[in-house]
């Protein structure tokens, strides 16, 4: 398990600039199962979730995590907080949130660019060793 979080963060950081063709995010509200998954806390009226979607998104997907870690998107509106198994409340959208057995490991608040956020989220990885 070391051996693979160890490749999926030094992909992220070797693919940063990788673009391809994406599949469609898993967008629900249901609790995290087990594994590691990664979501991202939007709003419908969200500028910024609106951006993430288009400029981080396609990146994400045609990385190496992104084949490995699911990204499901959560509207803080439409979902039950509580139940996600958060540390603390959203205070800012987008927020990604790395989960691991259904915990929060680590997040990243607010918009960052693609080649910040996949370096932020390297960082996350390897946390979850």
């Amino acid at each position: 398990m070391r051996a693979l979080l160890s490749a999926l963060a030094a992909g992220l950081l070797l693919l940063m600039a990788c673009n391809g063709a994406s599949r469609a995010a898993l967008d629900a509200a249901e609790a995290p199962g087990d594994g590691i998954e990664l979501l991202v806390f939007e709003h419908s009226e969200c500028t910024y979730c609106r951006v993430f979607r288009r400029d981080v998104l396609p990146r994400y997907e045609s990385s190496i995590p992104g084949t490995s870690v699911p990204l499901r998107f959560v509207d803080i509106e439409k979902s039950d907080l509580s139940a996600l198994g958060l540390r603390s409340r959203i205070y800012v959208v987008p927020t990604a949130v790395l989960m691991k057995d259904g915990k929060e490991v680590d997040r990243i608040a607010g918009y960052w660019a693609p080649d910040s956020f996949f370096k932020l989220l390297a960082h996350m990885l390897i946390k979850v060793e």
